[in-house]
């Protein structure tokens, strides 16, 4: 890709409501963890810990109406589409503007509340807009209406790959001359009680009995995820027509790729086999004059499970291990948890830091990292200085949705 720059990013997350504090966050490794609600309640819940968003006001970026009529997750994406598109500082051609996101458990808590009230108060108190709040394509749609834009409207839901792959999506869509600019990214807010048991069980959450060890990328004692939430979004312009209105540029999107691991429904094929093709095939689209050589730091996808932090440091190892230096690489659930759907994009806003300010951002709470990871360099504790030009994202997700994407400076 050649025609794709960044201008805008709106976040909401647990690290806070706007990129400044987001990004500052990520350099001081902040944590932002806390007991999930359900704690205590429920034998197998002791050690549950969750990232919340804190002090979101939905009023601040829509009217009553559409609160009452929409999911959480739907909430945060509105309000992260408002930041990004006023940080872009664009007038929106409803034409040719697309909104493309991407969810994984979209409105599954608006389900969930109301097949409550039905279990135990009958049909009566059961809302009629469970279906407008529940199904994933209403936060796009909402973001369509409220800004009144006509050009193409799609939702993705590829697991933990789907906000990175929506702007994958959306990149190849104006590349490819369907639309001049898109609201890209994505989004997950689902706190029901049901998910921290069945994610308990599945054993895929973390066991720590200490909150900063809760989620610890690439570190020894890392025992699983957590459950984090919100959402990020960027406006993607032609960089042509970006330049000429003189905006600010954080990146441009070179290169991405979505393939299928095709190996098991929740953890990836042993030896990053497919993990290493995608992101290869990401720079393969990229056309870098030094390939995987050219890449100066790695966004890893990084959940702090047993088995995934294994396979993505093998891939990576074989991608980059051959270098005289070590390739810094870091993963930011660390600070947050994962946030699902919203969990690409969230990594792509800690590239696009870490190249403004050539630092790489540490991966917060990891203090003993594994030994598997010698060929690459886990950065921890504070920022890495060093000269970032391109940086890559991984994202891979439940079902083998392997995706990646290669990003450069301004």
């Amino acid at each position: 890709m050649d025609n794709v720059a960044i201008t805008g990013r709106g976040v909401i997350s647990s690290l806070g409501l706007t990129m400044e504090d987001f990004n500052h966050a990520l350099n001081t490794a902040h944590v932002a963890v806390e007991a999930s609600p359900w704690v205590g309640k429920q034998h197998g819940l002791e050690h549950q810990w969750v990232s919340l968003v804190k002090g979101f006001d939905p009023a601040k970026y829509m009217d009553e109406r559409t609160v009452r009529g929409t999911d959480l997750f739907a909430r945060f994406s509105i309000g992260a589409a408002a930041e990004a598109i006023n940080d872009a500082g664009v007038e929106l051609d409803p034409l040719r503007t697309a909104v493309v996101f991407g969810t994984c458990m979209s409105g599954i808590d608006a389900i969930v509340e109301e097949q409550e009230k039905l279990d135990r108060d009958g049909p009566e108190p059961v809302s009629g807009k469970m279906q407008i709040k529940a199904w994933p394509n209403m936060a796009a749609a909402q973001i369509a209406m409220i800004w009144q834009l006509h050009g193409p409207l799609l939702t993705v839901s590829t697991a933990c790959a789907s906000s990175l792959d929506a702007v994958g999506i959306a990149a190849r869509m104006i590349e490819a001359g369907q639309c001049d600019m898109a609201i890209a990214g994505g989004a997950d807010a689902a706190r029901s009680q049901i998910f921290a048991l069945t994610g308990g069980k599945y054993g895929i959450y973390s066991t720590a009995s200490d909150p900063m060890k809760a989620c610890i990328p690439f570190d020894v004692e890392r025992s699983g995820v957590i459950n984090g939430e919100g959402a990020g979004f960027v406006v993607l312009e032609r960089a042509d027509r970006a330049r000429k209105r003189g905006a600010t540029i954080h990146g441009y999107i070179r290169g991405y790729s979505c393939i299928a691991d095709a190996s098991h429904p929740s953890s990836p094929e042993a030896e990053g086999t497919w993990e290493q093709r995608t992101m290869e095939l990401a720079l393969e689209e990229a056309r870098l004059p030094r390939g995987a050589d050219q890449v100066d730091a790695v966004i890893a996808h990084g959940t702090g499970t047993p088995v995934g932090d294994i396979v993505e440091v093998k891939a990576l190892s074989r991608l980059f291990g051959k270098r005289d230096e070590a390739i810094p690489i870091m993963s930011p659930k660390g600070n947050f948890g994962h946030t699902v759907g919203a969990a690409g994009i969230m990594g792509l806003f800690a590239g696009l830091h870490s190249m403004q300010q050539n630092a790489l951002v540490p991966t917060a709470g990891t203090n003993n990292v594994i030994p598997e990871a010698k060929q690459v360099r886990v950065v921890t504790h504070e920022p890495a200085p060093t000269p970032i030009k391109t940086v890559q994202v991984n994202a891979f997700g439940f079902g083998g949705q392997d995706s990646s994407m290669v990003v450069t400076e301004a």
